[in-house]
């Protein structure tokens, strides 16, 4: 599989993909830039047969429609985007595939974010959206999003996926969440490593993990560990070191949010 991914130049810093499977078929996900996947449709002589949608806000589904009509090609989605997205939607249940390419794409609900959002699983790789990022996840702040079934992507939904899987985030944000990431547990060597091998966006570009990997120093992941929870009750003023799970997500979020 070839993966053709950059950065648009907007302020949200979303990334672009492209898949491309040996026969030159190829699926965009969240498609935002369009002239530039043109371009690369164009330049590498491909045949675009579907576009993925993880979840309805504009920055990853406004341009679905428009380059559907363009290109008369299948918009796939999660049953609850379907009625939220303005193109003509195929919607998938969870764990449903489509067999567009050479190998399986299949869609995984990852709720929270946004009521309907998902994931795609294809070849390896998990292409998250906005429910989980490098070192982060996606807020809560908007209509139909849901803090707690949103812990519940990340703490219940998530492991249930392959741990070898390589995070593709709908933004980056890497260096932010890192700095974030140290500043609710200073002393983790992981996180210090990673934030010191970014230096420019290329950097972040270039920075893969893989959901393994990110149980070492995403903090949304890393719930139970006491040296975090010490760190977040000095922080917020709460006495958090007995609580649950799902609490210390709700506050961590919250500071984040703030941060």
């Amino acid at each position: 599989m070839k993966i053709l991914r950059w950065q648009v130049d907007n302020s949200l810093q979303n990334y672009q993909y492209i898949l491309v499977d040996d026969a030159q078929s190829a699926i965009v996900i969240d498609p935002l830039d369009v002239p530039e996947i043109r371009r690369l449709l164009r330049r590498e002589n491909l045949n675009l047969r579907g576009i993925l949608v993880t979840h309805e806000h504009d920055d990853h589904a406004a341009e679905a429609g428009p380059l559907q009509r363009e290109f008369s090609v299948p918009v796939y989605s999660s049953h609850t985007n379907k009625a939220l997205l303005a193109s003509v939607t195929t919607a998938l249940a969870d764990g449903e595939s489509i067999h567009a390419l050479m190998y399986p794409v299949t869609l995984r609900s990852t709720p929270g974010h946004s009521a309907g959002h998902a994931a795609f699983e294809a070849n390896g790789f998990l292409f998250s959206g906005d429910a989980l990022f490098h070192s982060g996840c996606g807020h809560c702040r908007n209509a139909g999003a849901n803090l707690i079934e949103h812990y519940h992507t990340l703490h219940d939904r998530l492991p249930k996926f392959s741990p070898g899987l390589i995070l593709m985030p709908g933004h980056y944000y890497a260096a932010r969440n890192l700095d974030f990431s140290l500043h609710v547990e200073p002393q983790n060597a992981r996180a210090l490593a990673m934030r010191a091998k970014i230096k420019t966006a290329l950097d972040e570009l270039q920075l893969q993990t893989s959901l393994r990997n990110e149980q070492a120093y995403n903090p949304f992941l890393r719930l139970r560990q006491p040296s975090l929870k010490r760190r977040l009750s000095a922080l917020v003023g709460k006495d958090l070191t007995e609580a649950s799970e799902q609490t210390v997500f709700q506050e961590l979020r919250a500071l984040r949010d703030r941060w």
